[in-house]
């Protein structure tokens, strides 16, 4: 089993998660969530749940029926095989979703994001030893042709052609980028390409961000997101991300009641449409600066607001996603890497099952870089060995080895022995030499010059995934020009 450590236990007391829940039943009861659908409103109300137009109430009762059916963990498959979510599985790490802003270092420039950016993120993703699902980064770029009444899919089929892993939906589908009529029809149709693209009929192949609106409603466009994925079985993420003071109350426990009863509402909602579909619990709730009215997403308040929440999603026995690379830093700098790396030992050290944006997003998720992105899987590598622990035995404390090497010792003899190079993990790009600094630099170059040495190897040896001339031909339908297959 996965070491589970339930840091948020350091946190938060059994009784105080016990009075968010009493509290969380008196919102759901008495304030109720708006959940913008019909279909939505129709399928509470044949569940007894009162239903004043788009406003739900909870009962207890319905609460319990409804979290009863979630399962605890469930698997997602692709051509690279199965992936597991769960409590007694390894964390998973998914890839940046909104980076629209690249730090371009070869220039010394900021710049818009571009379907090349996009193409070099799924190939950094793909061979990431950490990263274990792609996403969408760099959303709607300026050069993608948005001319047409469909630019989501081409984007969708731009993760298909690049990757083998399977894929999180992070790019929710909107009236903007799809006019082909019902956003539920949109959904399923994304979960039909993926199925026939990867020939696996009846198992996830996909699962879907879902961000819930604060205070308390669930969009037009998520539901539909919700709907059209758990009616074909797909497992979906109910999210918050929350600014307290501005979308939520000013104090970190109001924050975390409020997001608690809107994240419930929207698990509640896809056991009712399909019982043991998988649904995840969520939360990267975040302060609010309120001297500039921004969201603070490396606060140290944003690691104890989503702890919060992470030890509700276990109160009620559900997978969970929280902890995230978060800062609001806007260069590649000790800020960057100090808040990227706390807000990861919320997910890596907690331990959550699933983290979004893990690695190669900064500047509150709007600005990127292949640099950073590689950097950050430095971050969830150091994190992974913590989390490990140590392994304390009585072969493991070498006493024998201690007697015979005695007072004034050394232990540099003949090779190094395997117990060494299992416990230690090695850095790639991080500086452990000694010596003159400036040798040091001179030899392996800045941070940045060694992270784009790694960069640059890794998309020298990137090779397409092998795929069949039928499954080019489907992506070549939708692919954006410049990325279809020659065929």
């Amino acid at each position: 089993m996965y070491p589970n450590r339930n840091l948020f236990e350091k946190y938060i007391t059994r009784d105080e998660i016990e009075l968010i829940h009493e509290y969380t039943l008196k919102i759901l009861a008495e304030v109720g969530v708006v959940i913008e659908s019909d279909y939505a409103a129709e399928v509470f109300a044949k569940n007894g749940a009162r239903v004043e137009g788009h406003k739900i109430f909870i009962d207890e009762a319905l609460l319990k029926r409804g979290l009863s059916t979630v399962p605890k963990e469930f698997d997602i498959y692709s051509p690279s095989g199965k992936l597991t979510l769960g409590e007694t599985a390894p964390t998973i790490c998914a890839g940046p979703v909104a980076p629209t802003t690249i730090q371009d270092f070869e220039n010394n420039t900021y710049r818009p994001a571009n379907l090349k950016d996009v193409a070099e993120y799924y190939m950094l993703q793909e061979t990431s030893a950490v990263i274990d699902m792609p996403t969408h980064s760099c959303q709607n770029t300026d050069d993608l042709d948005k001319s047409g009444d469909d630019f989501h899919t081409p984007q969708v089929a731009m993760g298909l052609k690049y990757c083998r892993k399977p894929i999180y939906q992070g790019n929710t589908i909107t009236p903007i980028n799809y006019k082909k009529g019902s956003l539920v029809e949109a959904n399923r149709r994304l979960v039909k390409l993926h199925r026939e693209f990867y020939d696996i009929w009846d198992k996830p192949v996909t699962m879907s961000n879902c961000c819930v609106l604060s205070p308390l409603a669930i969009g037009a466009e998520v539901v539909d997101t919700i709907v059209g994925a758990v009616l074909e079985n797909q497992p979906v993420i109910i999210i918050s991300c929350s600014m307290t003071n501005l979308t939520c109350p000013p104090t970190l426990a109001s924050a975390i009641v409020q997001d608690n009863a809107n994240i419930l509402a929207g698990i509640v909602l896809t056991q009712l449409i399909n019982p043991g579909v998988g649904a995840v619990y969520g939360s990267v709730t975040s302060p609010t600066d309120m001297r500039n009215v921004q969201l603070a997403t490396g606060a140290p308040e944003a690691v104890l607001m989503q702890m919060g929440l992470v030890a509700m999603g276990r109160y009620y026995n559900l997978p969970v996603r929280s902890g995230v690379s978060a800062t609001t830093a806007v260069d590649l700098d000790f800020q960057c890497g100090a808040e990227s790396m706390m807000t990861l030992m919320t997910g890596m050290l907690g331990k959550t099952d699933f983290i979004l944006n893990a690695a190669g997003a900064y500047g509150g998720y709007n600005l990127g870089s292949l640099e950073n992105f590689v950097l950050d899987e430095e971050n969830i590598a150091y994190l992974r060995r913590v989390n490990q622990g140590l392994d304390i035995t009585e072969d493991k404390l070498y006493f024998d080895l201690i007697k015979k090497t005695g007072p004034r010792g050394n232990y540099l003899k003949g090779r190094t022995p395997k117990d060494y190079r299992k416990e230690n993990y090695f850095p790639n790009i991080f500086v452990r030499e000694g010596g003159s600094p400036a040798d040091v630099i001179e030899k392996n170059g800045n941070l940045v010059a060694r992270a784009r040495k790694v960069i640059n190897e890794r998309l020298e040896s990137y090779a397409l995934p092998d795929v069949t001339t039928t499954q080019k031909k489907l992506l070549n339908e939708y692919l954006p020009e410049g990325h279809k297959y020659d065929l």
